[in-house]
């Protein structure tokens, strides 16, 4: 008899995937999103939580509970994932019944198995091991999992290690039986360690006891401690030890000892030499049970009522896991630095809805920005809910100026200005709910409805003030306030068109500000961009030469991500030590050198180079396409003679 309810789950997730894969294709809105439900991965960030304070980018409380979960279901059920959701466990073993009809699949040796087993515990040290050390998920470079639900096209992919490990998860489930599982999973090895839950007690009882009296061992000899327990166990006694309380037993007065349960455990486990199953390989899949004839021969825990535990206990840890997550929250990160423990009057200020805090990434990005504010001494950042805890020395900082300090202003160029328009109306308006970048694109996508409207800027207020530049002849302040506040527009983005909801609200009716030039109008709709390197801070302005020439690409949105990349390719020459851009009669180029270490000429030519050499570090580089075609030609002038404010004093 097969075990319909185990085959039920597993259909079940992977057709829950394949939603996940195919969504797009009739939501373009959709973004898939593979590892939102992640044990293994909530496992790996929280040990960099421990390890460091901070989450992996992408994890959430939802795969730290549902690994949480994954381990607790281990310790007083059984390894319940492993038998009723892993995908690549269910995959695997289809394949080796594929293996099976072609009477292809083996049994590993036994002189291979077990030293074959300690490889998922080198893969488990070396996953977390890096995860912890940079809050980065090292399992998604090689994981065979993540690289085909993505078809192998994700920046986190590295595929020379994906590939093999994908070919090799593949032929190997073919050829033995649960090659993944038993050799290469660390989830499995996770589970095997804590099926040996007195070992891992222990392991984590000195370990505490060491740090307590002042041993200050870093979390990474924890885990070398935990999958040295777990490798002994598998190399030396291969059972579970006191947990699971769920067992699969066997009455030995009624079995006929006929063997069916022997040739129906997916695992190879001879069911029939145990009256307890106590086999590090048992999942409690209760194929078994299922196929066994005699109802009162193979029963979880001596009763037949148990028969269905494991699916049941499956979902029940799974919603327990993720309601959990609803009410709880980690933090990102949580970083002090200046006079924090020595100051007991620091205040606290909390912002909420900042949404371009959602990741490790991000946050340290913050970090960054508040770090060189004088009076701020700390920040805690939660993706999940995109808030922010800032602390603060109220006798050096105001609220208001914190508030300000988390503020970017911009600015953005709706459409191109159309001909026969001479001039702008200039409307002032301040906006509830505008706030970050994210923020400012919405208002982008829903201005962009109106044809009428070719930009605005964005400066601090409470509310946030806009100025919107609009051509008075075809629409409106009224019929602006009603399109600012719609409830959703449909924005078109690069792959596709999406639904993004709104929730502006207009402060007042604005103030009308007149109108402005079209020279006057670009000039402010113009973002500048100001990078210094090369010791910039080290010459005075007498030392300093400035080239000058004309850029129409500056003022090109889509192109100014990649002035970081011309800036590190100019970086490359020692002389060159600033770059920016300004709005003057047209869009210019402003290149800071000194003229005792480069020349004009050098500058010209790696301007106009096809390739840009990046630096990724001190000593690796990669080359780009050249995305800009500059023809530098302009004037020098003494940097004495040029006077542009600095990045940090644009508003």
């Amino acid at each position: 008899m097969t075990n319909k309810v185990r085959v039920i789950f597993q259909s079940i997730f992977l057709g829950l995937i394949g939603y996940v894969a195919i969504r797009p294709l009739f939501d373009p809105a959709y973004v898939s999103d593979f590892e939102a439900y992640c044990p293994f991965g909530g496992i790996a960030s929280l040990g960099s939580k421990l390890s460091q304070g901070t989450m992996s980018c992408n994890m959430s409380e939802t795969q730290v509970l549902l690994g949480i979960g994954v381990i607790v279901g281990i310790i007083f059920i059984g390894k319940l994932f492993c038998s009723y959701v892993c995908p690549i466990g269910t995959v695997t073993e289809w394949l080796g019944k594929f293996g099976d009809k072609l009477k292809i699949r083996i049994d590993m040796p036994k002189i291979l198995d077990r030293p074959l087993r300690s490889l998922k515990y080198g893969i488990l040290f070396a996953a977390l091991y890096y995860t912890m050390t940079s809050s980065e998920l090292f399992c998604k470079e090689f994981d065979p999992y993540f690289a085909s639900v993505n078809l192998f096209n994700n920046a986190d992919i590295v595929l020379y290690f994906a590939i093999p490990a994908f070919i090799l998860t593949i032929l190997g489930s073919i050829f033995f039986r649960l090659f993944w599982c038993k050799y290469l999973c660390p989830l499995g090895a996770i589970s095997n360690i804590f099926l040996n839950v007195v070992g891992a007690v222990v392991v984590i009882l000195l370990f505490l006891i060491a740090n307590y009296f002042g041993a200050g061992l870093s979390y990474i000899w924890l885990l070398l401690g935990l999958v040295l327990v777990g490798l002994a166990n598998e190399l030396g006694f291969m059972r579970s030890f006191l947990m699971p309380i769920s067992k699969i037993t066997r009455n030995t007065d009624t079995c006929s000892e006929c063997g069916i349960c022997d040739e129906e455990c997916p695992q190879g486990i001879i069911i029939s030499k145990f009256e307890k199953v106590n086999h590090i390989d048992c999942n409690l899949c209760s194929d078994c049970i299922h196929a066994c004839p005699d109802t009162k021969s193979l029963t979880m825990n001596k009763s037949n009522k148990l028969k269905y535990l494991a699916p049941v206990a499956t979902v029940v840890l799974i919603l327990l896991s993720l309601g959990a997550a609803m009410n709880f929250e980690f933090t990102t990160i949580s970083e002090r630095w200046g006079n924090f423990d020595k100051n007991p009057n620091l205040a606290v200020y909390k912002q909420t809805g900042l949404k371009n805090i959602k990741c490790y990434g991000s946050s340290m990005s913050l970090k960054s920005q508040l770090e060189s504010i004088d009076g701020i001494s700390g920040l805690d950042t939660y993706a999940k809910s995109h808030s922010v805890v800032i602390y603060y020395d109220p006798k050096v900082i105001s609220e208001k100026k914190v508030k300000k300090s988390l503020f970017t202003p911009t600015k953005m160029e709706v459409r191109k200005i159309k001909s026969g328009v001479d001039s702008l109306a200039q409307w002032q308006v301040g906006i509830y709910g505008l706030f970050d970048l994210y923020d400012f694109n919405n208002l982008f996508y829903t201005l962009k409805e109106n044809e009428a409207v070719y930009g605005f800027e964005t400066h601090f207020g409470e509310p946030v003030m806009a100025n919107i530049f609009y051509d008075a002849s075809k629409t409106n302040t009224q019929k602006l306030i009603a399109q600012i506040e719609k409830e959703f527009v449909m924005a078109k983005k690069a792959k596709a068109t999406e639904k993004v909801e709104l929730d502006f609200k207009v402060a007042d009716k604005g103030v009308d500000k007149g109108f402005v030039t079209l020279d006057n109008y670009k000039q402010r709709i113009f973002r500048p961009y100001d990078r210094k390197f090369n010791d910039y801070k080290d010459f005075s302005p007498e030392q300093l030469s400035v080239f000058i020439f004309p850029m129409p690409e500056a003022g090109i949105p889509t192109l100014r991500r990649f002035f970081s990349s011309l800036t590190s390719h100019l970086s490359a020459d020692e002389g060159i030590v600033r770059l920016s851009t300004r709005y003057t009669e047209v869009p210019s180029a402003f290149l800071y050198f000194d003229p005792s270490k480069t020349n004009v000429d050098k500058i010209k030519k790696a301007l106009v180079k096809p390739m840009l050499t990046v630096f990724l570090s001190e000593t690796e580089t990669k080359d780009i396409v050249n995305p800009f075609h500059i023809k530098p030609d302009g004037k020098v002038f003494k940097s004495t003679e040029v006077k542009i404010e600095s990045e940090d004093e644009i508003e």
